[in-house]
């Protein structure tokens, strides 16, 4: 008699790349296919995350992890290998996915194969023991290697900190644990000078292929390369150390991360050339693609009604980029765009003779005036936080008041996301004012020749240096054009920082005794 087994999937992972040649994946289906066999089941499907930390990344932000809850409509059973192998955190593998399948499937059944016990129960204290011992071991793990690094770095013997054993980055050789320059340096130059006139990474990849160049580790391109350099501050002289990712210190910094070392070895890229590839790269996630014919999106308005021009190209069939046009739909009037931007090209010709001298002084004046600003936003925000701390001093520890203590947790984590934005702005703002960082930026776009330019380049340098365009339509189609010309080009430290959520602060208690006990 043949005995029907139940279908079943199985859930693999794997934190670390180097566990791909060993036979880690196998022990793993070798040992869930056996325990399965063992209640009953068969698995149908396997689910496998690929080097993915469960220490770092919470069980429902991983892909296949997720796949489990859709999984679930077509199983009777999910099968793993140990605790280990769900999660490093303890509990979110219960909450975010046990949970919520057990809810909507009641009869859905958890085992893992190192269990010799029936079914998983993650209430049970030995499973809870286990849970406790995996996350304990990956903290521990992660302390050793940071303090390993530290140690490295912040080598007591030596004048600069050294660089712990990892590959060399594109561009450098490690002597004596001193990154130096070498002869691929002007790659990494190449890539950095095609990113801030806003190549993508996979134009980029695909000019470096076509040329056939190559590095000492890398004979193929791909985007992922060139993500992965331009945002490696190692080229900008400093080091950072992340056991994930490494980061700008000039955009958000990941909790736990060491501090970045600043000026350690020789730069490739100049910290301000640096800072200008970040922003332009953020052009595309705020502005959208800048490989489009339409120079001008999201910088032309209307005169009369100042609603922001659509885009659109009317060209029939066969003849596109003929008849493009920007539209103000509330006016009902449209104008040609190669008008526009051919009047538009004209006027930034003219500013771009214009006296260096007195465009790096309106820069530096509008970056002093903007530190201000910054400065008393943060005593501003620094005085809320004091207002928090002091009232949740006053709150005490009662159980009662838990949703009050939540609305402080929530009000903290707010004012340490806008106090780290803040203080980036104004590290951002000392490093650019002054003559010798603004010539180099100016110098650099400056040496091009409007003319030439393609539209991608030209719609970098209009969203650098242009803050806005009001167009004036005649009811014959004559037009006129007024130029709103950034005196600071720097567009994301003013867009950098924010409001704190007026909402969330409107909750606060203004003293204790405004505190009021949940019913």
């Amino acid at each position: 008699m043949v005995i029907k087994l139940r279908p079943a999937v199985g859930y693999l992972r794997i934190s670390d790349n180097k566990q791909k040649d060993n036979h880690s994946v196998e022990i793993q289906k070798r040992m869930i296919t056996e325990k399965a066999k063992q209640e009953g089941y068969e698995i149908i499907l396997w689910r496998f995350d690929e080097a993915v930390s469960g220490f770092r990344k919470r069980a429902s932000k991983r892909k296949n992890m997720q796949l489990l809850l859709e999984d679930a409509k077509e199983v009777e059973a999910i099968f793993f290998y140990d605790e280990s192998r769900l999660t490093r955190k303890i509990y979110d593998f219960q909450r975010e996915i046990y949970l919520p399948i057990k809810e909507q499937f009641p009869k859905i059944k958890f085992y893992s194969s190192e269990s010799s016990g029936g079914e998983w129960d993650p209430n049970d204290p030995l499973v809870q023991a286990k849970l406790v011992f995996a996350a304990e071991e990956s903290h521990i793990k992660s302390k050793r290697a940071k303090d390993a690094q530290l140690s490295i770095i912040a080598n007591k013997d030596s004048d600069k900190p050294s660089r712990p054993g990892t590959r060399t980055p594109a561009g450098y050789d490690l002597i004596e644990g001193l990154l130096i320059p070498n002869a691929d340096s002007p790659i990494v130059t190449k890539i950095f000078d095609m990113a801030s006139w806003g190549y993508s990474n996979g134009k980029i990849a695909d000019v470096l292929n076509a040329e056939n160049v190559k590095t000492k580790h890398i004979s193929q391109w791909h985007s992922s390369t060139i993500d992965y350099i331009l945002k490696n501050i190692v080229y900008a002289g400093h080091l950072s150390w992340s056991v994930k990712q490494i980061q700008s210190p000039l955009n958000k910094r990941n909790n736990g991360d060491l501090e970045p070392f600043k000026d350690v070895h020789d730069p490739i890229i100049s910290p301000v050339m640096f800072s200008v590839v970040t922003q332009v790269k953020s052009y595309k996630e705020r502005y959208g693609k800048l490989e489009t014919p339409f120079l001008l999106r999201n910088l032309l308005y209307c005169s009369q009604c100042n609603t922001a021009f659509k885009t659109k190209d009317n060209s029939p069939k066969g003849k596109s980029g003929k008849y493009r046009v920007y539209r103000c739909e509330n006016c009902i009037m449209n104008i040609s765009a190669d008008d526009i931007h051919e009047e538009v090209k004209s006027d930034l010709s003219k500013k771009w003779t214009s006296n260096l001298h007195q465009m790096i002084d309106e820069s530096k004046s509008a970056l002093t005036d903007w530190m201000k600003t910054l400065k008393a936003w943060k005593k501003s925000v620094e005085q809320t936080e004091e207002r928090i701390l002091f009232n949740e001093r006053m709150l005490g520890q009662q159980e009662e008041q838990e949703y009050i203590a939540t609305i402080f947790k929530s009000s903290k984590e707010l004012i340490k996301e806008e106090k780290l934005k803040i203080n980036q702005a104004i590290e951002k703002i000392d490093l650019l004012n002054n003559d010798m960082a603004l010539l180099e930026v100016y110098s650099h776009f400056k040496k091009a020749d409007i003319s030439s330019l393609s539209n991608n380049e030209l719609r970098v340098l209009c969203l650098t240096f242009i803050d806005k365009i009001q167009l004036s339509i005649s009811r014959d189609k004559d037009f006129t054009l007024s130029i709103n010309y950034r005196l600071n080009p720097f567009v994301e430290i003013e867009t950098s920082t924010g409001q704190i959520t007026e909402e969330l602060l409107k909750q606060l208690p203004e003293k204790p005794k405004d505190l009021k006990l949940k019913k």
